[in-house]
């Protein structure tokens, strides 16, 4: 959770009852002891208003569960990175991934065991994925990756495969963990996030076909 809201309100209250106090003492020649007694208060206010500010942003942005970037996060920075490509002539990769047999692992162990097993899972792909890529939960067992600025084949392939090693290190009561992994790349295969995604989920689709066959 960021300290923006805490910052912000913390100095402009400082800034405000300062030159409030100073405006006294040019005028009165003295501040009272009101002016001091009260100023800690409103600063001790200001921060706990600021704490709800950053929360409130926190988890508009945020899975609560995860504490990675949710679909409403993911809608709006779409359009934003998209601009940003069009403008510089690169391309987005979409990746599309979900968790194999997951309802499966709630039936026998649990929603606990399933909730650790989602925050895992997030926390490996957050690894995977470089600093420049959005991770977030899309919903339910399912994961979305927005990586900007490839057009690039390779790129996505290397981003999938680090995925694949990485989720070998996750496992639930000595079960090992998979992920089926569906791709879209913006513009050759859609231009907005829905046909990306329409993309992306018949490929991660046909893998798990794949995988039970």
């Amino acid at each position: 959770m960021k300290y923006k809201g805490r910052i912000v309100t913390f100095f402009l209250v400082l800034g405000i009852n300062s030159i409030h106090m100073v405006y006294y003492y040019i005028r009165d020649g003295f501040i009272s002891g009101m002016e001091y007694i009260g100023l800690p208060i409103l600063l001790i206010l200001s921060l706990w208003f600021g704490r709800q500010y950053d929360r409130a942003k926190f988890f508009s942005e945020k899975d609560a569960l995860t504490g990675i970037y949710n679909r409403r996060y993911v809608e709006g920075f779409f359009l934003k990175i998209k601009a940003a490509a069009d403008r510089k002539g690169q391309g987005i990769a979409v990746l599309f991934i979900d968790v194999n047999n997951f309802k499966a692992i709630n039936d026998h162990f649990g929603h606990g065991e399933g909730d650790n097993l989602l925050r895992s899972i997030s926390s490996q792909l957050k690894k995977s994925s470089q600093d420049t890529d959005i991770v977030a939960r899309w919903g339910g067992d399912e994961f979305i990756i927005l990586s900007p600025g490839t057009l690039k084949k390779d790129s996505t392939h290397e981003l999938m495969e680090r995925i694949h090693q990485n989720q070998k290190m996750i496992s639930t009561n000595n079960s090992e963990i998979s992920v089926s992994i569906g791709t879209a790349k913006y513009p050759s295969e859609g231009n907005t996030l829905d046909a990306l995604l329409r993309v992306a989920d018949e490929k991660m689709y046909n893998m798990k076909i794949r995988l039970k066959a």
